[in-house]
């Protein structure tokens, strides 16, 4: 492993400030139809990705407390975008799913997210473009 230069690290760190700011522009645009904050729409994807899911689940997958987890599923249960449900076989505990609703929400979302992806891409040749996946894959998968 190579130790990053303070140049190389001021140089990533504005890029990433740039590329950030056009996906929480995207993710804005995306949940302000819906008054999502940033908690509110990730907890949105994850449950309807995860249909069934309980509440440290979800908390345990955003890193965040069990408390901040059942204010964020009272507000998404209050928009009608999720749904809790208590499974026969453990009445304490309860089953998280999205609605119909919930799930538009999240496709436009994720559609916002691929536009700015492929805005990003457009601006690379096919070859920058595939090193560009690779290397963000890799980044992404590495524990800090």
């Amino acid at each position: 492993m190579t130790e990053p230069t303070q140049s190389q690290v001021d140089q990533l760190t504005q890029a990433f400030g740039t590329f950030t700011r056009r996906f929480k522009v995207a993710e804005a645009a995306a949940a302000a139809e819906n008054a999502l904050n940033p908690l509110d729409a990730q907890t949105l994807i994850y449950v309807r990705d995860h249909p069934g899911c309980g509440l440290s689940d979800v908390a345990r997958y955003l890193n965040v407390a069990i408390t901040t987890m059942s204010s964020a599923t009272a507000r998404l249960v209050r928009k009608a975008l999720i749904e809790r449900r208590r499974p026969a076989d453990d009445r304490r505990s309860v089953a998280l799913s999205a609605t119909e609703k919930g799930g538009n929400v999240v496709d436009d979302h994720i559609a916002a997210y691929r536009e700015t992806s492929r805005w990003m891409l457009r601006a690379l040749d096919r070859e920058e473009q595939e090193q560009l996946i690779r290397l963000t894959e890799k980044i992404a998968s590495s524990e800090p």
